[in-house]
């Protein structure tokens, strides 16, 4: 790809995908300046990555698998650099503020996201953004049979958790 070809689609694509960013983002990091970090990762990922972009697929699906492969790196690299303390005094922080600024109830399904595993969370976050399950299961590369018993395993748990937080 020439360089101005590669900055144009590069340009186009975070300005298009931009909700599929911030939605990863957010789903994977807590703390507002993580999210950032974990934004800047991927954006530089996505163009690391452009060059292998064969438009065998989608290019949001691309931009789904780049980004939450780069979440999923990210994540396991930050158990590694942070003390747990210090992600719950974060967490509380984050949440304090994310209260005055959004409805009780999507704060209380994004508390539920975070207690999920990252591999279940991701396959949630494709299936609330209304992806079928033949572009989840092309995105996270499983069967489309298979995304339909973990999407359904996994509503339950989120079910469970958001009813125990309206509980608290």
């Amino acid at each position: 790809m020439a360089q101005d070809s590669h900055q144009r689609t590069f340009l186009q694509w975070q300005d298009e995908h931009r909700g599929i960013l911030l939605k990863v983002t957010r789903s994977f990091a807590i703390a507002q300046g993580d999210q950032e970090d974990l934004l800047q990762e991927i954006l530089i990922q996505l163009w690391q990555s452009m060059d292998q972009f064969a438009e065998q697929c989608k290019p949001s699906t691309w931009i789904y698998r780049v980004a939450l492969n780069t979440a999923m790196t990210w994540v396991r690299g930050e158990k590694r650099r942070r003390v747990r303390v210090e992600k719950l005094v974060a967490m509380d922080a984050y949440w304090q503020q994310a209260k005055d600024q959004e409805s009780e109830q999507l704060t209380l399904l994004y508390e539920a996201l975070h207690q999920l595993e990252p591999h279940d969370r991701y396959i949630l976050l494709l299936f609330l953004d209304d992806l079928q399950y033949s572009e989840i299961g092309e995105i996270i590369g499983i069967s489309e049979s298979n995304v339909g018993v973990r999407i359904s395993r996994e509503k339950k748990k989120l079910m469970e958790l958001c009813n125990k937080g309206e509980g608290q």
